[in-house]
């Protein structure tokens, strides 16, 4: 092999500057990772404990909203002179422990300590139950129900974080809980008890444990006597509970470091093995944001960094440092002989290439002159091509394989009535008529399977502006060198004139055989007899009137039938937008005001206490009407599924559910029948049906039937009651949407119309019989099949 090229002189040159440049570079990166690695992973690490300390700072924060929203529910529900309502609070307290998930109890209890009302969150089967009455327990020897005693009105209590117990003995597996307290005062401001919610610190805990953890770090939380909550041993974890000693805690296992804790807030500590970075949590009222909360609680939160881990790591930097500076020395070096290489063969290549270069200058320049040339020519062509293209008479556009145009010219676009930038992101189907899609379809299917060549067709198109127009349109293939299609060539005639001189043909075609057969009728043999000759035409233009005012009728029929849709759509629309964005307003004012009545420390006068009360009963009655006009609109949808239904069932669920006076009997008929419908719409009829009979009925004993009679191919069914009957006058009215023939301002006058509305629905009858303070009896009508209401 010969190396004459190399030059040894400006080799080493080279090389021995750059390998040291090399060496100096990777040193200093490997004295930066060594200096920054454990300051990073320090500052790391107390990063870790800030974000740890606001989870749980937050989850504190939290327990004080929850608490508040409890307590509320307890002076509402339980803690008033008039209702107990204990079946109501624990219903409430089920529904909030299961949205919460991590509540494990709570509890209620007397000034003695003794537990009142206690509902548990079973973690094993992940539900709710409320635990009975002989299963509730005497609490009063626990701190934090000694604790509680000292808190002032509205002031809550934490306990230490701790294990869960019951009947006084450690549940197992262990479960780390935090109690938070409240005293409870009913009407009178008299302390009544207390309010214990006890929260399972389990997910929190695991959530802290693993984030920020790297392969050098391990988390440790301790109470403010050092005692372990979370640490890598789970010996150490609430062993002082568990075993009741305190050897294992952080004040006798490393007293320095606790004494370094106990002095400073933040900071960090190191031994002969481990750098911890700690910090001091404080719970309080400030940090909560809770000015009820007077008293604090203190957590230790310490990140454990492995010093001989990262002394390990940087071992295998050193070997990394030492095997990069090798392989990039031999780079160098190669680099450094290639470069050399090819500069030796570059002064070869120059000294050839230098005597080419004034024949290659000269051949330059004539292909240059050449293309220039041609390119003119083709930009002639091209504005000559689009010119012709652009301005021709007819409609041409060039569309992809997906049917959807790519270019198109003037006389296209003003056909159809569209821009070109709305043409390229529309599809031909989306602009042609919509009885002209399927063959249009089918066509341009065979044309690009190669099953024509080409197709013709006269179709519809309906412009930008609404107007169907008539085309021509005649479709081709464009394909490359290969015969691989590329595009289809649509060429567009507008046609509409034709169709409509067609179509006037047709029309004239017909009115001079209708004037044929009038002359025959009349007798006309001749125009000698002027007069009769004028009574005949006159007949003709009245029948081309009368023709046309049909035509004109018909049309504007469509128009309203149309317009119609379009307003019942509208009116769909419009009671869903009710419903969703008036009904949410209405339910927050309405809690506003029930607070505001129902607080203790409310000033209101009388007749302020009366305006309020009026306000509430208004948006009680406006949240009914909102509702009452979406069960309206919804009732006539198609889309809600027919099936079975029991109205034996259906009736007597429905009467478990409504407020019935005691002096009211109800009579059913047990042979009620089973039908086909929606059991939505079928609770709709039965039960504005029942509860205008209840309000019907005053101050006397009622009674109302509920019966029904088979008939050949229909149910007819019947509500009866004694109350103070409908006037004759009234029976149409009381079936109108907003009506309603009593001085109550609670009755919507909904009731009936949307019975009326699900009736008629199935084709149906719905009338009633009635004699003023003897009674009414509603009857109505439901098919027996479900096919003969979509009939």
């Amino acid at each position: 092999m010969k190396l004459k090229f190399i030059n040894v002189k400006y080799l080493l040159i080279f090389y021995i500057p750059l390998v040291a440049f090399t060496y100096l570079g990777i040193n200093h990166y490997y004295n930066v990772i060594n200096d920054n690695q454990l300051e990073v992973i320090k500052t790391s690490a107390a990063n870790d404990l800030n974000a740890k300390s606001i989870l749980i700072n937050e989850k504190f924060k939290s327990l004080t909203s929850d608490i508040d929203i409890i307590n509320w529910e307890y002076n509402k529900d339980f803690n008033t002179s008039k209702n107990t309502g204990q079946k109501e609070l624990e219903e409430f307290l089920r529904i909030f422990i299961d949205l919460q998930k991590n509540f494990r109890q709570v509890r209620f209890m007397n000034t003695s300590g003794y537990e009142i009302i206690r509902v548990d969150f079973d973690v094993n089967n992940r539900s709710t139950k409320v635990i009975q009455t002989d299963k509730l327990q005497d609490k009063s020897g626990r701190y934090y129900f000694i604790e509680s005693k000292k808190l002032e009105n509205n002031e809550i209590y934490f306990s230490n974080i701790d294990l869960h117990m019951d009947f006084g003995i450690i549940e197992y597996p262990y479960k780390p809980v935090v109690r938070v307290v409240k005293k409870t005062y009913n009407q009178e401001k008299e302390w009544t008890g207390i309010v214990v919610v006890t929260y399972l610190m389990k997910d929190l805990f695991s959530k802290i444990k693993e984030q920020g953890n790297t392969e050098f770090t391990t988390f440790e939380l301790t109470n403010e006597k050092g005692n372990h909550l979370i640490s890598d041993s789970e010996t150490k974890n609430f062993n002082h509970l568990i075993n009741k000693t305190d050897s294992l805690s952080l004040a006798n296992t490393n007293k320095q470091l606790w004494d370094k804790i106990q002095n400073k807030p933040i900071g960090n500590y190191t031994d002969k093995n481990n750098l911890y970075v700690f910090k001091k949590l404080i719970i309080d009222g400030k940090s909560t944001d809770y000015d009820n909360y007077n008293s604090s609680k203190t957590l230790y939160l310490i990140n454990k960094i492995d010093l001989e881990k990262i002394n390990q790591s940087n071992f295998v930097y050193l070997i990394y440092k030492w095997g990069v500076f090798f392989l990039l020395s031999v780079i160098i070096l190669i680099c450094i002989l290639a470069i050399q290489s090819f500069n030796q063969k570059l002064i070869n290549q120059n000294k050839k290439l230098h005597g080419s270069n004034n024949k290659l200058n000269i051949l330059k320049n004539k292909i240059q002159e050449t293309l220039n040339t041609k390119l003119d020519e083709l930009k002639l062509t091209e504005r000559k091509f689009y010119s012709i293209f652009n301005n021709a008479a007819i409609g041409i556009a060039l569309t992809d394989l997906n049917g959807v145009p790519v270019f198109s010219n003037k006389k296209f676009n003003n056909t159809i009535g569209y821009t070109k930038e709305e043409i390229v992101k529309m599809k031909f189907k989306d602009f042609t008529h919509p009885d002209d899609v399927d063959s249009n379809i089918d066509l341009f299917k065979q044309l690009l399977s190669q099953e024509i060549k080409s197709f013709s067709i006269e179709k519809r198109y309906i412009r930008k502006d609404g107007v169907i127009i008539w085309v021509n349109i005649f479709v081709s293939l464009l394909k490359d060198e290969n015969n691989n299609i590329i595009n289809t060539i649509a060429v567009v005639n507008e046609i509409t004139n034709l169709k409509d001189a067609q179509k006037e043909t047709k029309n004239l075609k017909r009115i001079i055989k209708s004037l044929s057969y009038i002359a025959k009728v009349l007798n006309i043999k001749s125009v000698d007899n002027v007069s009769e000759i004028n009574e005949s035409v006159n007949l003709v233009e009245y029948i081309e009137e009368q023709s046309e005012d049909i035509l004109n009728a018909n049309k504007e029929r469509e128009e309203l039938l149309k317009n119609l849709e379009y307003k019942n759509e509208e009116l769909n629309n419009y009671a869903h937008i009710v419903s969703h964005d008036l009904k949410t307003p209405l339910r927050s004012i309405y809690t506003l005001f029930n607070w505001i009545e129902e607080d203790s420390d409310n000033t209101l006068t009388e007749e302020g206490k009366m305006y309020t009360q009026l306000i509430l009963d208004n948006l009680e009655k406006m949240e009914s009407l909102i509702g009452g006009i979406l069960n309206y609109s919804k009732l006539d949808q198609s889309k809600m599924q027919e099936y079975n239904i029991n109205t034996l069932d259906l009736v007597n669920d429905i009467i478990k559910l409504m407020a019935i006076p005691k002096s009211i009997e109800i009579k059913i008929d047990q042979n009620l029948p089973i039908i086909v419908s929606n059991k939505f719409r079928m609770n709709q009829v039965f039960q504005n049906l029942l509860e205008n009979a209840i309000k019907s009925i005053v101050d006397k004993t009622g009674i109302i039937e509920i019966g029904v009679e088979e008939r050949d191919n229909f149910w007819e069914f019947f509500i009866k009651d004694n109350g103070k009957g409908i006037d004759k006058k009234y029976f149409k009215k009381i079936f109108e949407l907003f009506q309603s023939i009593d001085d109550n301002d609670k009755n919507l006058g909904m009731g009936l119309s949307i019975v009326k509305k699900v009736i008629q629905f199935y084709n149906g009858n719905i009338w009633l019989e009635s004699i003023v303070d003897k009674g009414t009896t509603f009857y109505f009508t439901l098919p027996k099949n479900l096919e003969e209401h979509n009939l």
